[in-house]
């Protein structure tokens, strides 16, 4: 008798853990709009806006794991970078940090240096998500910065408001 009431408890208290998970786990249709493949469209630098071919670069959330890769050659400075580490995605926050980050930035790429980042433990950022219609919003919990999410396209806009980057979805949505 005893045995069967602390096995029914075990039960009950994984069940109730688990449910209690369950709730605080993300849609799929907020994964949807979260998780994939970018193709960085935009990126304001030195008061203009690039684009392809003078900047290129991929974000890319699939499976818990973040990879960032941004390249631009402007007329006055160089920056190429290579960033990856993980998320996480609950109803209500988004989460990302890097474990690792090469950045080479210079004048030109010949005149670049290159440095190298190793954070372990990953330091998160962490987003507040909230929608607006359509939009999936994501607020940095530090306000530093915002994500919006329309449709195919999501843009990184900083505290003062300025735009820092534009990306497109590489993967289907509808």
């Amino acid at each position: 008798m005893i045995r069967r009431s602390v096995i029914t408890a075990f039960l009950l208290l994984l069940a109730l853990q688990q449910s209690g998970a369950a709730e605080n786990a993300p849609s799929a249709d907020l994964r949807k709009v979260l998780e994939g493949t970018w193709d960085l469209i935009e990126w304001p630098a030195e008061g203009t806006v690039m684009r392809p071919p003078e900047m290129n670069g991929r974000w890319m959330v699939h499976d818990g794991i973040v990879v960032a890769i941004r390249f631009r050659n402007g007329p006055k400075s160089f920056e190429s970078s290579a960033d990856y580490g993980e998320y996480k995605i609950t109803d209500t926050e988004w989460a990302y940090g890097y474990a690792r980050n090469q950045l080479a930035r210079g004048p030109t790429a010949a005149e670049a240096k290159t440095t190298v980042q190793l954070t372990q433990p990953i330091k998160m950022q962490t987003y507040k998500i909230t929608r607006e219609g359509a939009k999936v919003i994501l607020r940095a919990t530090d306000n530093a910065s915002r994500w919006e999410f329309d449709g195919p396209f999501f843009s990184v806009i900083a505290a003062d408001g300025s735009l820092t980057r534009t990306q497109r979805s590489m993967c289907e949505r509808n």
